[in-house]
């Protein structure tokens, strides 16, 4: 059995042995169960404290797993901070992931300076109610993770209540597109030396038809399981563009930022068919050299990760069409850097969770680092999730140019079904 090491003769089963296991479960044909754990922000750790204290998280984690599951169960390195178990028992396995759950909760690892605590999100699933094959039933214990994850993180979330939700609101989302009730609504962004709104954010909504609003993080996952989040992109595109027409009609330009997703750029076609709307319809907004009227394209990691090869030239087209370009989450993964030097970035978003931990002396030297290069590539540099007054005066004493959050105001401005169907 191939085995990863996490030093200090500690030894589990890695991802490959961790799939013969499961396949080899299957093939007896007993109920089991398989546990995803991650550990909650885990890069930060790595990012801040160093990659020995963050190995030193790891081994600890494998010995609480071995801990509370016992001989019985097999733990194994799925990957980064990621551990996949694999268990006899599952009418028990949510008593027995809310015990794994706590005591991490309750876990305490010294650093040279301070007491860290850690918490971890949890997927889980059962063969074969949630996958009848390897690769069904580990993409659906995957899912719930991430589910988790998206929930708040320090939870467990089963693959049943994953897959349910999925089925529900995929029929929602493909009738909501059809019916155009895919819009967007805009958050305020102000610059933090003068005060003023300088920008906006536009962020996906769905209107049900009993005139609720959804925000994107409701229906987000579902499109990317169903392959539908470049045409929630195209609805949002199109709206900020007659937004942008009209603020520049009401001699109130502003800059537009939109999301764009990797499913987007998986689609050249539908790349053109964008380009050549921008160029109808905006072309007041493509003057590169000019600070407002601009549509500026946002992106994480995982979009220009995910096609390497392809993304650039693709994004290239938009630049070359006046756009400008925004490095969204920034602070949340390792290789963001590597992004800044390959693409021409103009604006860089600073990840909410790093922002909300700006009273840690060690995020204040890292959010400071990270200025001190966005000034030497005359990068304008935003925070995310600004909610206090305190946390926007620390920032701007680090010399952070603009903001978002809650404390300049929520998404707002989202059509009624009314609207929509007048």
């Amino acid at each position: 059995m191939s085995m990863s090491d996490l030093g200090d003769s500690i030894s589990v089963p890695s991802r490959a042995a961790l799939q013969q296991t499961v396949a080899t479960r299957m093939e007896l044909g007993k109920r089991f169960g398989v546990i995803l754990c991650d550990i909650d922000r885990f890069k930060l750790i790595n990012y801040s404290l160093g990659r020995e204290f963050a190995d030193r998280v790891l081994r600890q984690m494998a010995e609480v797993l071995r801990e509370v599951l016992g001989a019985d169960a097999t733990v194994g390195r799925w990957g980064g901070p990621e551990f996949l178990c694999v268990i006899n028992d599952t009418h028990n396995v949510d008593l027995l992931v809310e015990r794994l759950r706590q005591r991490i909760e309750r876990l305490v690892i010294l650093s040279k300076t301070s007491r860290i605590h850690i918490t971890a999100s949890f997927g889980v699933a059962s063969f074969p109610e949630d996958g009848g094959g390897p690769a069904d039933l580990l993409n659906a214990v995957e899912a719930a993770l991430y589910h988790a994850k998206d929930s708040g993180r320090n939870r467990a979330v089963r693959a049943t209540t994953v897959q349910k939700r999925l089925l529900g609101m995929g029929a929602a989302l493909e009738a909501a597109l059809h019916e155009q009730r895919v819009v967007a609504a805009y958050q305020p962004i102000v610059d933090l030396h003068s005060g003023q709104v300088v920008a906006e954010e536009a962020l996906a909504r769905m209107l049900l038809p009993n005139g609720r609003v959804l925000a994107a993080e409701e229906f987000i996952e579902v499109s990317q399981h169903l392959q539908l989040t470049y045409k929630i992109d195209q609805s949002v595109i199109r709206a900020t563009l007659e937004r942008c027409m009209a603020s520049l009609r009401d001699k109130a330009p502003l800059v537009h930022f939109v999301n764009i997703s990797a499913d987007l750029l998986r689609h050249p076609e539908v790349v053109q068919d964008l380009l050549g709307l921008i160029g109808k319809y905006c072309d007041a907004c493509q003057d590169p050299g000019d600070t407002h009227g601009t549509l500026v394209l946002e992106l994480t990691e995982r979009e220009l990760f995910a096609d390497s090869r392809n993304v650039r030239d693709l994004l290239m087209a938009f630049v070359n069409a006046g756009l400008k370009l925004a490095l969204d989450d920034f602070g949340r993964g390792y290789s963001s850097f590597q992004y800044l030097a390959d693409l021409p970035f103009s604006f860089l978003k600073l990840e909410g969770s790093l922002v909300s931990r700006i009273h840690e002396p060690t995020v204040r030297a890292i959010i400071q680092g990270i200025q001190r290069i966005a000034e030497e590539l005359k990068i304008t540099t935003l925070a995310e999730g600004v909610e206090t007054a305190e946390t926007a005066a620390i920032i701007k004493d680090l010399g952070i140019d603009w903001a978002q959050g809650f404390l300049y105001g929520r998404a707002s401005g989202q059509p009624t079904l009314a609207a929509r169907q007048s």
